[in-house]
């Protein structure tokens, strides 16, 4: 019972994008990007480095539209006790805004790893009852540019980043992404 929910996001997420890559062989080329990319992250010694999938979803002569994505990424994050920790992330969220090819968002997202797999990240040391996990997750704002079929932007994301014994010593990140777009 407890994966019905990352199943469920999961089959949902690849549903779209099927949905998506139909649409546009019905359609033609008038529909929503599709892209990979690649991002870093930081804040200090802090990193969150990423690979991933994005589908932007918004109506044809529109620049205002949504963006979901989905990326895997490792982490090292500095935690309060002046510790590093180590571990997987899998990132998954929306961007709403203005979609040209200037374009500004804001986003939302959460760590699907850690709702899947109940990652104890490092701590499976203490047999304890668990105290302090929550799913991680983010908010933030970006913008970039689009010369097709690349795009960059830079953003900066207030993240919630905690294990079962531990927090990380920021919580503002920033960071840069390149998007091969198809």
């Amino acid at each position: 019972m407890k994966h019905i929910l990352p199943l469920f996001v999961l089959l949902s997420t690849l549903l779209s994008f099927s949905q998506n890559a139909n649409a546009r062989l019905l359609l033609g080329n008038d529909m929503p990007n599709t892209g990979m990319f690649i991002k870093s992250e930081f804040n200090g010694d802090s990193s969150i480095t990423s690979a991933g999938v994005e589908m932007m979803v918004k109506q044809n002569y529109s620049n205002f539209g949504v963006v979901f994505t989905s990326a895997i990424g490792a982490a090292v994050i500095d935690n309060k006790q002046g510790e590093q920790e180590e571990f997987i992330t899998w990132d998954n969220g929306m961007k709403l805004g203005y979609f040209n090819d200037f374009f500004i968002y804001a986003e939302l997202g959460l760590d699907l790893f850690e709702l899947a797999f109940k990652n104890d990240r490092g701590d499976n040391t203490y047999q304890i009852e668990k105290s302090n996990n929550d799913i991680d997750g983010y908010v933030g704002i970006g913008a970039g540019y689009h010369f097709k079929p690349f795009k960059i932007e830079v953003f900066t994301r207030a993240r919630q980043i905690d294990g079962d014994y531990w927090e990380a010593q920021e919580h503002i990140y920033s960071g840069v992404q390149l998007s091969f777009t198809f």
